[in-house]
């Protein structure tokens, strides 16, 4: 975030990189608003001693606002280096939990609002509970996009990035015992391929987030169609990407400069490629970010409603309402925050 903001900088910025993502948005009277509500929010988070990080789908503003951007986890493992006793997290619910799982007593954590998220939602804990009543034995492997019970109840907790080395770890040292892998069953499906553990022995659970659910083979055939030598970056939440991952892997798809990344990765990648032209297959939010940091190169959503309406809930009125009035404070209890923990953690010894 550059101090003092300029509008000149903002409106620039935010209409070159953003303005085909978000339409009439970024008029020039709106853009003086956000200055303004930017200032103070500096300002006030300096005073407050906070840490403001904001995540990838993030809007512009809170994206700028931001002393890091980044993916959930990252993001998390970012505020527990801090010092500062207070951390303003922009992302969705989940997000904070994680933030606040990692950080403890240490620092507080508040958020802009308190929007749920459609991944999360799907998650039912007797569920889970009934599957470890029948599986005694079994490990439970829960993507860090979850709420912190779930994590509390999971043996391994993975990320985008290492789902696949989690899994294959998970399998190794537990041979012959069932998994269950939650939430999301298209980036369980493609662990299970990259990771070539028995698929026998793994249930995967039926969740998945709406945004990238509705990411099919339909909206690739389309983006490639309009742009031929792009290169595509997909997350592996996308509803194709179980599909897609194995017709490439047989030789079968026309996807063959088809690249499975986390959000972090993207960026790495779309930095080292040769390509000059990619199709982001996630939450359009992401856009932003790449063509900010690579702005040498081309960068198309693959579906122009590749948008969640969760992580648009934040904006930067909510950041500086609750800069202003210590509002909306994330709190885990101790004994979940503990299990939480010892679950992230023991992901985190895991090459």
């Amino acid at each position: 975030m550059t101090d003092p903001i300029q509008f000149d900088d903002w409106y620039d910025k935010f209409n070159r990189f953003s303005g085909d993502l978000y339409p009439g948005r970024y008029t020039r009277d709106f853009v003086r608003d956000l200055v303004e509500q930017g200032r103070e929010v500096a300002a006030l988070a300096k005073q407050k001693d906070s840490v403001i990080v904001a995540h990838n789908y993030q809007y512009p503003e809170l994206q700028e606002a931001a002393v890091e951007v980044g993916d959930s986890l990252g993001l998390s493992q970012f505020v527990g280096r801090q010092s500062k006793p207070r951390v303003d997290f922009c992302g969705v619910w989940f997000m904070g939990e994680t933030a606040k799982t990692i950080v403890g007593d240490r620092a507080r954590v508040y958020m802009p609002a308190q929007p749920g998220c459609s991944l999360v939602q799907s998650i039912d804990h007797a569920r889970i509970e009934s599957w470890r009543r029948q599986n005694p034995d079994g490990l439970i492997i829960s993507y860090v996009n979850t709420d912190a019970r779930t994590k509390a109840m999971s043996d391994y907790v993975c990320t985008s990035r290492n789902a696949a080395q989690v899994v294959r770890h998970a399998a190794d040292h537990n041979p012959g015992k069932r998994m269950l892998f939650l939430p999301d069953k298209y980036l369980g499906a493609v662990s299970l391929a990259q990771s070539k553990v028995d698929a026998d022995l793994v249930d995967l659970y039926d969740g998945g987030c709406h945004v990238h659910a509705k990411i099919g083979e339909s909206a690739l055939d389309e983006a490639y169609e309009r742009h031929p030598e792009a290169e595509l970056l997909i997350h592996p939440e996308c509803g194709c990407a179980s599909t897609c991952l194995a017709k490439i892997m047989n030789h079968e798809s026309e996807f063959s400069r088809a690249f499975y990344l986390s959000t972090e990765q993207m960026i790495h990648h779309a930095a080292a490629s040769e390509a000059r032209e990619f199709i982001v297959g996630t939450e359009m939010g992401m856009l932003y970010r790449l063509r900010k940091d690579v702005p040498h190169k081309i960068f198309h959503p693959v579906h122009p409603e590749a948008m969640c309406e969760y992580m648009k809930e934040n904006d930067l009125a909510k950041l500086l309402y609750s800069l202003r009035h210590d509002e909306i404070e994330v709190l885990i209890d101790e004994p979940t925050r503990r299990k939480a923990q010892a679950a992230i953690d023991r992901m985190l010894t895991i090459q």
